[in-house]
């Protein structure tokens, strides 16, 4: 297998300049966005000289994998200009969204797995800029000697979140990334699995006695001695000194730092000296010597034949470093995927300013397995705690370096960010933090389901952009800047929601305090981090135990899934809601949350909501009809049509913030457009807002049957608002049936 050059370490990349022209074009379809759902080309008109459907002159998608013990995919997205994002550091900027899906059926069907996103600006200094993002995705979890790599596909895009339930979809500005990745074996397959699996047929009396769905425990087995690999891996041509370093590890220094010999030279004349004892007699087995062994593993100097660290970012919601590396050969990973296989290792540090400081090491594990083309993409985390560097947009962007080192069973020491692995690689970027200065201890109420806080209107509670409320089942996440680690008793927080009433005044009060999940990611050690869900259960004052714990320094962390600090089911409250949140440490000194100021100089310290519990009220009628070239003639619902009627009616929506209303005829397949390539189709009223109004809208409607299929048909019209609620806004849906013959 050829791997494509390398980039020295420390070399610069190319900064992309962008003409004005071109920003005007992109700023042109940022307008266009309100009013048209893009897909495929930009309108040509538009586009003029320049080609800009799929562009990725401004950001690009260059690496996704999957993190397996966390069931999390990771995106990184590399900004390549400076401008054209929609306005400086201290402006609202633009958002980049990327929305994941997988398929288990190499692309037949997909799974949408959501979206995530992060703010971009207009900034000076160096480009590229690798941010991060990531979802948790639905994948599915086989017995550990069943293949299972499912497709995965990411969709990047500008300002305009990729459609759910559409894995097509083409973007104006970004673009989209396919890769395999490898899931988690099944943690706690039931003995019908196994049962199932084997085609064991088990008698009547036998099985009456057995707990088929009962969970079996399940222990990955050793991976094989150095002896057993060396015949395993003999037609593979797999090294010694690449099977047998495990073992040479644990033989000199437990694998925890580089072997004491470093140079070719060293290795010639410690001979069997150095690798003795145990492990000498573990290479006599495979008949070769000490010498040997050791020039090939000291010839041997960052190989990325096995393993390669493509890409690394920064995640800014989560405040979290990632690494996104490929495992690109079928064996040399010590053993199969229901054994205890091998690890790679990824170490990080940042460059401040002053020097790199390490940050900690992470990992993941793999196994010998069929390995498509294309290699398997996985992803690596760790938290970076990077409140203290923070500081307001006004002084500027913070813009440090960060640099990986990806290891293959060796963790790389802490103290050396210039070590070189055996087996693995080194990458280098830059990334730009978050603006907005953070005092430690003082809690931040970070976001609302996914709308930072300045996003959302002081005054009214409504999302500044398209003027959504809120409803239903919301997530409050935020987070205490500077938090005791896990050695110390942990902080906690309470979240206080006041009604608001006309003039300002609170009419009601209630500190929220009902037990919800969330999902801790935790790593101690370096290890590959787990997850595993903790229910939140408030003291008798309304305080819940902190659990995130960063520590930077390498020992461990854990985090909570999107720093999520509550989850509060709104209904039936309705109206302007203002929550506050407040810290308190072990002795019982309270904080009161951050004063955040926002890109256009509004300030934040709780934030406001309004919300609507309410379903939008929709209505569609058939109201006549009429064959081509002859006058209409007066119909209704339930009523028989002949083929190529063209049917017409009314519409209607009403609510207090409406988003848009669709028709569509549902029955047997039909084409898109009538013969002759006539639009089915006719309009007329405003359909979405804001063309329409935010109360509502209503309208007439025609429809061309000709050549449909004679069978029964129902007129649908789905009316949504736009409450953010968790599943894309309330809505309601009226129906009207006929047939046609």
């Amino acid at each position: 297998m050829t791997t494509k050059p390398r980039r020295p370490l420390g070399e610069p990349r190319t900064r992309v300049e962008v003409s004005e022209k071109l920003v005007s074009l992109r700023h042109q379809t940022l307008a266009l966005s309100a009013f048209i759902d893009f897909d495929g080309p930009l309108p040509t008109d538009l586009v003029d000289a320049e080609s800009i459907s799929g562009s990725t002159t401004f950001e690009e998608i260059t690496c996704v994998g999957l993190t397996p013990s966390m069931d999390q995919l990771t995106a990184v997205v590399r900004i390549h200009a400076g401008s054209g994002y929609s306005g400086p550091l201290c402006a609202a900027g633009s958002t980049e969204h990327v929305r994941f899906f997988v398929s288990t059926d190499d692309g037949a069907t997909w799974t949408d797995a959501g979206t995530d996103s992060f703010a971009v600006h207009d900034t000076t200094g160096p480009r590229p800029l690798d941010h991060a993002v990531n979802v948790v995705a639905p994948m599915r979890h086989t017995l550990c000697w069943i293949e299972n790599h499912p497709l995965v596909r990411a969709i990047l895009s500008w300002n305009v979140a990729p459609p759910a339930g559409n894995p097509n979809w083409s973007p104006p500005w970004g673009n989209v990334v396919d890769v395999r990745v490898r899931p988690r074996s099944r943690r706690f397959p039931k003995l019908f699995d196994l049962i199932e699996v084997a085609a064991i047929k088990i008698p009547k009396n036998l099985a009456a006695t057995l707990v088929l769905d009962s969970p079996i425990t399940f222990t990955p087995a050793p991976s094989p001695a150095v002896a057993e690999l060396a015949k395993t891996y003999a037609d593979a041509k797999v090294p010694a000194h690449r099977f047998a370093l495990p073992a040479f590890l644990a033989a000199t220094q437990s694998g925890l730092q580089a072997p004491a010999v470093t140079t070719v030279g060293d290795a010639k004349s410690a001979g069997a000296k150095t690798v003795g004892g145990a492990f000498g007699a573990v290479l006599a087995e495979i008949d070769l010597s000490s010498k040997d062994f050791l020039l090939g593993l000291f010839k041997t100097d960052g190989d990325t034949s096995y393993e390669e660290l493509g890409c690394i970012g920064y995640d800014p919601v989560e405040d979290a470093l990632v690494g996104v590396f490929t495992v690109k050969r079928p064996s040399g990973y010590s053993g199969g995927p229901c054994t205890a296989g091998s690890t790679e290792h990824v170490a990080f540090w940042v460059d401040w300013g002053s020097g790199w400081e390490y940050v900690g090491t992470t990992a993941t594990t793999v196994h010998d397995e069929d390995v498509p083309d294309e290699g398997l993409h996985f992803a690596v985390y760790h938290p970076l705690a990077s409140y203290a560097h923070r500081r307001a947009c006004s002084d500027g962007p913070v813009q440090p370096r960060v640099r990986a080192i990806l290891s293959w069973q060796q963790a790389p020491p802490p103290g050396d960010p210039n070590w070189r692995p055996t087996w693995g690689n080194r990458e280098e970027t830059t990334f730009e933090l978050p603006a907005g200065a953070v005092t430690p201890l003082s809690p931040v109420l970070e976001s609302v389901s996914g709308y930072a806080a300045c996003q959302i209107d002081a005054a009214t509670g409504r999302t500044i952009v398209h003027q959504r409320p809120f409803g239903g089942g919301i997530s409050i996440a935020g987070f205490i800047p500077g938090a005791p680690d896990r050695s110390s008793p942990p902080m906690k927080y309470r979240l206080v929601a006041r009604q608001i009433g006309s003039g300002g005044a609170v009419i009601a009060t209630e500190t929220l305090s009902t037990s919800f999940s969330v999902w801790v990611t935790e790593s101690v050690g370096g290890s590959a981090p787990t997850q595993y869900p903790v229910t939140q259960v408030a003291d008798a004052d309304g305080w819940f135990d902190y659990l995130h714990d960063p520590d930077p320094s390498g020992t461990g962390w854990r985090q909570v899934v999107g720093n999520r600090l509550y989850s509060w089911q709104s209904i039936p409250r309705t109206g302007l809601w203002e929550i506050e949140l407040r810290a308190k440490d072990a002795g019982g000194t309270e904080y009161a949350a951050q004063v955040i100021t926002c890109p256009d100089t509004t300030t934040r310290q709780q934030v406001r909501l309004h919300l609507d519990q309410a379903e939008p009220v929709v209505n569609a009628e058939i109201t006549s009809y009429r064959m081509p070239g002859q006058p209409a003639i007066p119909a209704g619902s339930c009523m028989k049509f002949p083929v190529g009627a063209i049917l017409a009616g009314t519409f209607s929506a009403t609510d207090e913030h409406f988003d848009s209303i669709g028709l569509a005829i549902e029955g047997a397949a039909y084409s898109v457009n009538a013969p002759g390539g006539v639009p089915r189709w006719t309009l007329t009223g405003a359909t979405a807002y804001p063309a329409a109004s935010t109360n509502g809208t209503s309208g007439t409607w025609e429809f061309n049957t000709a050549g449909m299929p004679a069978c029964g048909y129902v007129l649908r019209a789905t009316a949504v608002d736009r409450t953010v609620n968790g599943s894309g806004g309330w809505r309601d849906v009226d129906v009207e049936g006929f047939s046609l013959e």
